[in-house]
């Protein structure tokens, strides 16, 4: 049984993530627009390197929270079209594993660009090299979880407007804004970073059995 659930789960994840590195704009979009943003700030504001430092942890995470949302509401919507989704729903392989797999697709073309793209940000805003790595860590855990939240604002906009699922997911996006801004900031001021880390970890810890399953609803809502 178990076997059967990994050969399915394996089997979602490697037919999205062939149909996304077809289209290259899928991964190299987020990327771009990170470091369109990020740019966009020594050149409206100053260059001074103190100032940009301290607008860094904002500028970071406001980036990447807008890069993730963009391809949000791909995660099920082409299958939504075409019928494929409801082959999925109609088979005795359970859900929560369709919705994780299209989960941790999403987070990998467009969560792991992103970390790149945060890594050259660095750079640009003159980060301390103390700060890169706690930065990583919260940029993996934040960005999984707003993947988790992207996936639930994509189900309850199926059939709608595109933009209807980013409207969505902001408000909730909130708390991993604050957190993963407050672990760069402590980081950059030699303050303990590892309880805000572990309110992230809590945070998506509880959000993969529990986005995942409300994902499903949300879905089956689409159905009735």
């Amino acid at each position: 049984m178990k076997s059967d659930i990994y050969n399915w789960f394996f089997l979602i994840l490697k037919r999205d993530l062939l149909i996304a590195f077809r289209r290259s704009s899928t991964y190299i979009t987020p990327l771009i627009f990170f470091l369109i943003v990020v740019s966009f700030f020594p050149l409206a504001l100053s260059p001074d390197q103190d100032f940009l430092r301290s607008l860094a942890p904002g500028v970071i995470w406001i980036a990447a929270l807008l890069s993730s949302l963009l391809a949000v509401e791909t995660i099920f919507s082409e299958d939504f079209k075409d019928g494929t989704l409801d082959e999925f729903f109609v088979t005795n392989e359970p859900s929560f594993v369709l919705v994780f797999a299209k989960v941790l697709c999403h987070w990998l073309i467009t969560g792991l660009p992103i970390l790149l793209a945060s890594a050259i940000s660095s750079i640009i805003l003159y980060l301390p090299a103390s700060s890169f790595l706690p930065m990583i860590c919260s940029l993996i855990l934040g960005t999984f979880f707003m993947s988790l939240l992207g996936a639930m604002g994509a189900a309850l906009s199926l059939g709608r407007s595109a933009i209807l699922s980013s409207i969505i997911v902001l408000p909730f996006s909130i708390p991993t804004l604050l957190m993963g801004t407050a672990v760069v900031s402590s980081a950059i001021n030699n303050q303990d970073y590892s309880g805000f880390l572990l309110i992230m970890g809590a945070m998506l810890a509880i959000g993969i059995p529990g986005l995942c399953l409300l994902t499903v609803e949300a879905i089956l809502l689409n159905y009735e």
